[in-house]
């Protein structure tokens, strides 16, 4: 029986690369964290698309943050979701905010990689 097992189940290496990883979203990773429920995969897009832009508002907004440590906490809240979710795009993007919070260009690309999978849901819920 541990023959049988061992020759059907996938080999065990960290992430793999699949295609699902380039988009905005790793849906792969969002199946396994959602143990496919589609409900549940599009009740947390939605909740996640919510927090990133609340986020980004608090960031980049007319009345943003200009208190470090306020403004890391809201870094590192985005950076969690959006590994959680499979928003890699986004999570390197915070991480690399987090080493440098004042750096505008990196502010501007976390803003934009936000808004790429903002399109990539919202293009999922039509």
């Amino acid at each position: 029986m541990v023959a049988h097992q061992e020759i059907f189940e996938p080999p065990e290496h960290g992430h793999a690369h699949s295609p699902s990883s380039e988009r905005p979203i790793d849906l792969v990773h969002l199946a396994r964290k959602t143990s496919g429920d589609k409900e549940a995969e599009t009740q947390v897009l939605c909740l996640f698309a919510r927090q990133a832009r609340q986020c980004v508002n608090q960031l980049c907004g007319t009345n943003h943050l200009t208190d470090k440590k306020d403004l890391l906490a809201v870094v590192r809240t985005l950076h969690g979701s959006a590994s959680s979710v499979g928003a890699f795009c986004v999570s390197r993007a915070a991480e690399s905010l987090e080493k440098d919070p004042s750096d505008g260009v990196l502010h501007d690309a976390l803003t934009d990689a936000v808004v790429d999978v903002e399109n990539f849901i919202f293009g999922l819920s039509r």
